[in-house]
């Protein structure tokens, strides 16, 4: 009988932190290994224009829970 997504939860709840931490890592190298080349390259590329121009000055870093609040606010109205 096939496990369900709800009995392998609870089965890794009973891993040590261990090796929940390699599950997940696994699980993540599964996914990244299924994502279409193009878009990490185009990825990458947005990434690296984004320091870019954190590095010269052209834009400033934003806290993320800042943004995120600011976001949220913004939501409300």
């Amino acid at each position: 009988m096939a496990e369900t997504l709800d009995d392998v939860y609870r089965n890794a709840l009973g891993l040590s932190d261990e090796s929940k931490e390699r599950l997940i890592e696994r699980l993540v190298e599964h996914l990244e290994s299924r994502i279409d080349p193009a878009l990490q390259r185009a990825h990458l590329e947005i990434v690296k224009k984004r320091r870019d121009e954190l590095r010269a000055g052209h834009v400033r870093a934003v806290d993320g829970e800042e943004a995120l609040e600011k976001a949220r606010r913004l939501l409300q109205r």
